[in-house]
Formats: C-alpha cells, structure tokens, sequence
C-alpha cells in the first residue's frame, strides 16, 4: 500500500492547481499535486512563505541521533558511497529519519552552498513544515521519487532538485530516506532519471545490509528471479523462524508478496511461496552451501534460491533445538545483579499469564523493547507472535491503519485484499506498543475501546474480530503529567499500567561493572579490559544508556589489541569526556612536520565542518585513524569542549 492512499484530495486536482498555482508554468503528476493540496489544505503553508529552514539545536541534533544510532551506524556506510559518486558531480547527499530530520550528510566542497539551502544536519523537511519536498513527500509516499525545481511547494526552495528513496525496515516500516540533491539544475526533470536510480539502489543496499545485520542468528533466504541476474534492487531477503514462519523481510519482497500479490508476508508459511520446507531447502542446499533453483507456487516463475545459515552447525536440528532465548536474553539476565530490577522481575513474574497489562519506563536505551521480548518469551503466549509498532516511528496519518488494519476495497486506492493491523496480527500472543505517549488523542480513544471490548472491528469489515493479546506498553514520557496536560487519556493509562516496570538509567544501576562484563563477553569472549578503561567507562554518565554503552564496546572490540582493550580504544568522545576540566590547545609551536600535518589537518576539518567521516573519506583513511591523528595533536571539534 502507498503512503498517500489513506489521503483525501479534491476529485478535480488540475482545477486545484489551476486555482492556486497559477504561475508554475508546470504540469505537476498526481503524487505531486496530492502534496501540494496537503500543504494548503492540511498544513496552511504559504508558498511564498518560511524562507527560514527549520533546524534543531545543537542539543536536540546530539540526542536525535543517539536515538538512531544503529540505524545511523549502517545507513552510513551507504550514504558515504553514494556520496562518492555523486558529490563530484555537484550533488549533496543525504540521510534523514523517519520524522524528516537529516541525521547525516555528505556534501561536496563549496559547503556553504548548500547549508544556505537547508542541506545539512538537523534540518526537517516534514512536509507540515516544509510542504512539497524530496524528503518529506518520500516520507508521505513510501515510493522513491524526484522533485524537481518548482515542483517543491515553497518558492525558496525552487533551486533544489531532490532524488529520493525511502528506506524500510524488517517489518516494512519506514526508516527514513536516502536523498542526492543538486543546486539550480538547468536540465529536465528527466536528467535526475539516473541520480534517482541510483539512489534508489544504495537504499535498497542500507536495508539488505540492515536486514542481514538484524537476522545474522537466524536462518535466511535469498530469492531471484531466474533471469534476473544482477539486479540487486530486486533481491528478496526472508527470514525463518524454526517452524519455517516468516519472521521479517526485505522491502523487495513485501513489494512482491503484498503489493503485488496481496499476501500477508509476516507469519506466513515459507511453503505458501515454495514447493518446499525448512528440512527439504537444508537438504537440497547442502545446509546453504550451495544455490537451489524452484518455481514459485504463486506465479511458477523459476527463482534462485540462497539460504544463509546461523553460525552454528548447520543441520535442521540444532536449529530447531536452539532455545528462544539465545536471541533475546530472558529477564533474569536484563536484571542482571541490580537489587531493583530483580525486584521488578520478582513482581512479574507473578503478574504473567494473569490479564494484567504492563508498562515500562525507562529512558531511552535503556532496555524497553528488550525487556517487552523478554516477558513474550517468560510467557505463555511464547509461541504466538510479538508484534511491536513505535508510535513515535510512523507518521500521525499511518498509525491508525497500522495498528487497526483495513478490508479491501474500503476506500480508493486500498490494497485489494485489504491489511491486517498490530492488534489483529498480534492476535494469540503479543502486542508491544512503544512509546505510546506519542499516540494520537483521537486513536488513544479507539485503542480503550479494543482493549475494554477485547475485539477490533477493522474499517470496511462487517463484523468484529475477537482479540485475545498481552499488551505491553513502553514510554520515555511521563505520562501522569501528559494526563495533567490533557495529553493522555487518564483511563487509558489505567487500562495500560495493570502493573508499572519502571527501568533505571544505566548510570543509576548498581551492577554496572558486571554488565560491562557481561556485554564484553557476549561480543568478544576472552579479551581483557584494562583497569583505566574500565575506570573510565564506570564514570560515564550515559546519556544513551545500554545501547550507547553497547555501541562503545562495540568500537573498542573492534579498536582493540593483542587480546586487550585499552584506553585508547575507547570512542574519542568517551575519552574527551574523561579528561581534565582544561580542554588540551590546538599545537602552534616549533615548526616541522608535525605542524605541518597539525595545520592541515584542522584546515580540512573546518573546510568539512568537523564531519568525521567526510574527512577521513577525503584523506583514504579510517576514521578510528582520523581520531588518533587529532588526538595526537590535541585537535578537538568545537562542540566537544566542557
């Protein structure tokens, strides 16, 4: 289903442009025009209006981007590829989230050029505040495009001719977008034919590398038509849980299977797309050691088959032996040796399997969904599904199909077979509802009603489906002065909280010397830590929580060696954290070399903008490398200072 079918526009959009936009000068196709009546109609912008970007804070741009770290630590790696590409041909490419905030940018040399114009980190280009544009109309869309010149909605940004891909997750939920960006382009519409392509290419790249990343336990499929040799774009990626039931999926193949031929991928059976099961695949592939070539049940066209198996043996048997937990670890080790959350898993374990819904807060990083997979799995329900959606993750305008699901035909433009919701997926086991603090006043009163009715009448449908899930909810948000604010239902909350987990943050946890045991174990079996770096790792204050402390191991595993990891291997900004008060001077003493390096250095920094990556990708060096050399000189970016 595309993002813009739930919308209403005038039957006559040609009259619509006709009267607004008198002096475009331009034909703007149905996608376009929809986005221009938005941006009157729905948002009340003034085409000649906003000049201004809308940009974050320093601040706010550092916290948003800790929340995307993982997202950001692979997108990355495709957008300084692209970049490579295309920057010396004048374009600026970038990576936004799924709200419209550019998260990361690479831009070629002239920067100010392109900053004056909005490209650069922590601008938002949702449409509410942008109207028409590359980001936020991809956003509203979920379908790549180009948009070009006047066909943007506001007249300052007519300069820009933006090709945009959006880029989904696992669950085909909308990540964020790639973006390559010209200034003042002189040619048609038609000349961003191949920018867009290829945008279009390394966003199917990032979501291929993100779903291996996610599903590198679990056993995967790789599936191409047989003629289709090299068209990595089309590559679908599945992945099996042990009874063959597919657990996530590739943009691609959610294109395929549901656009195309209206199945429901997640839960589905492997056999309803393949002659064939697990046990049958394994055997014909040698336990994936070598390719398998079928016919598809759906339309017998003739695919090549990859399986990927899980580092461990690769029989049918230890797969399915393998317990649950060695993929989400049980409660007892989220706890680990803190004396309150060994208290709060005491209390839930009482509560499971009781009809009580639970609700946990806790900042952000510190554990929520984890601990949401944990009670699943310490459930009944174990077998049934876990269907998580993030309120915060989806526009205002999608989450309601999401979570309640539609019939086909119930409005123009709807999937002929119709979608299932979370509610309904998640029927027999599991419903996570993250950050519900973020869910819309008018669907918080639809959600009380499933929930106090325990059935969903999706729209279009007949008749009412029975529900029987366990609810649990997550927020960062105190909800009890949301309910003062007339923010949050205060009957909702009290429907959602049967029992409250409340999560501390990393830095109030009594075991954090254990936990970054346990987490180095899990990464890295045998290497040692040196006694200053774990000094300095137990003084963080952590604003990211475990998820940031993760990230760090991550990077000092990877830095570390002869079997240790020292000070040094730390994340520089772990480091520069831990200094003294009096930040180190830039060097201006004796002449040589290495003022020579010094000099050119910080001159390359600040022709970048302090962006790390783009610096170590011009000079063909690690970024690891990169930050060694400005330590070495004592060179520290102007927002690391105390």
């Amino acid at each position: 289903m595309t993002r813009h079918a739930l919308e209403t526009a005038p039957s006559d959009l040609a009259a619509f442009v006709a009267d607004h936009f008198p002096g475009r000068g331009i034909s703007p196709d149905g996608l376009i025009a929809r986005s221009w009546y938005r941006s009157v109609m729905q948002h009340r912008l003034d085409p000649h209006g906003q000049a201004e970007k809308t940009v974050l804070t320093a601040a706010e741009i550092r916290e948003h981007q800790l929340q995307h770290q993982d997202y950001l630590a692979i997108a990355g790696q495709g957008l300084s590829g692209l970049a490579k590409r295309v920057n010396p041909a004048g374009f600026a490419v970038l990576l936004s989230d799924e709200q419209g905030v550019t998260l990361d940018t690479r831009l070629p040399r002239q920067q100010e050029t392109y900053t004056r114009a909005g490209l650069m980190v922590g601008t938002r280009w949702d449409e509410s505040i942008a109207g028409t544009n590359g980001i936020g109309t991809t956003l509203a869309a979920g379908q790549p495009m180009t948009i070009h010149r006047q066909e943007h909605f506001l007249v300052s940004n007519f300069r820009l001719s933006c090709s945009v891909a959006p880029i989904y997750d696992a669950q085909n939920n909308l990540r964020g977008c790639l973006n390559a960006t010209c200034l003042n382009s002189d040619g048609p519409k038609e000349s961003q034919y191949l920018t867009l392509q290829l945008v279009i290419l390394y966003a199917r790249l990032i979501e291929n590398a993100s779903f291996r990343q996610r599903y590198r336990d679990r056993l995967t499929l790789s599936l191409k038509a047989h003629e289709d040799i090299a068209d990595l774009a089309n590559e679908q990626l599945l992945a099996l849980d042990e009874q063959g039931r597919i657990i996530g999926a590739n943009h691609a193949a959610f294109t395929t299977y549901q656009q195309q031929h209206h199945l429901d991928l997640l839960g589905s059976s492997i056999e309803q797309l393949l002659p064939a099961g697990i046990d049958e695949l394994l055997s014909l592939s040698h336990g994936g050691a070598r390719g398998v070539r079928l016919r598809a049940r759906i339309d017998e066209g003739l695919l090549d088959i990859g399986l990927r198996t899980p580092a461990t043996p690769s029989s049918r048997s230890t797969v399915a032996r393998r317990p649950q937990a060695h993929d989400h670890p049980g409660l007892e080790r989220l706890a680990g040796g803190d004396a309150r959350l060994q208290e709060g898993v005491r209390r839930l374990r009482k509560v499971l399997d009781k009809d009580i819904a639970i609700l946990i807060n806790g900042e952000t990083g510190t554990g929520k969904e984890a601990f949401a997979r944990a009670i699943h799995q310490a459930s009944a329900r174990h077998n049934g599904p876990f269907v998580a959606l993030n309120c915060a993750a989806i526009p205002e305008s999608l989450i309601e199909s999401e979570l309640f699901g539609y019939r086909g035909g119930s409005f123009t433009g709807a999937n002929r077979k119709g979608m299932k919701g979370k509610l309904e997926l998640a029927n027999g086991g599991t419903l996570f509802l993250d950050e519900i603090g973020d869910m819309p006043a008018h669907l918080q009163t639809r959600l009380l009603r499933v929930l106090a009715e325990r059935e969903i009448l999706s729209l279009g449908a007949e008749s009412p489906t029975p529900l029987d899930i366990q609810v649990i909810s997550a927020t960062h948000q105190d909800l009890a002065s949301m309910i003062q604010g007339k923010q949050f239902r205060e009957d909702l909350f009290y429907r959602l909280g049967g029992m409250t987990l409340n999560l501390p943050p990393l830095r109030e946890r009594s075991d954090r010397d254990a936990l970054v045991d346990s987490l180095l174990r899990d990464l890295a079996p045998g290497l040692l830590l040196d006694d200053d770096a774990r000094a300095l790792l137990l003084r963080q204050a952590w604003p990211g929580n475990i998820r940031q402390l993760l990230n760090s191991l991550r990077y000092a595993t990877a830095l570390a060696e002869q079997g240790r990891i020292s000070l040094d291997c730390l994340p520089p900004e772990l480091q520069q954290s831990g200094r003294a008060a009096n930040p180190p001077q830039l060097l201006d003493g004796p002449s040589g070399s290495a003022h020579d390096e010094a000099s050119q250095l910080q001159e390359t920094l600040r022709e970048r903008r302090w962006n790390i990556s783009a610096v170590a990708a011009d000079l063909g060096i690690a970024r690891s490398t990169l930050y060694r050399r400005m330590k070495k000189h004592g060179i520290v970016p102007p927002n690391d200072y105390p």
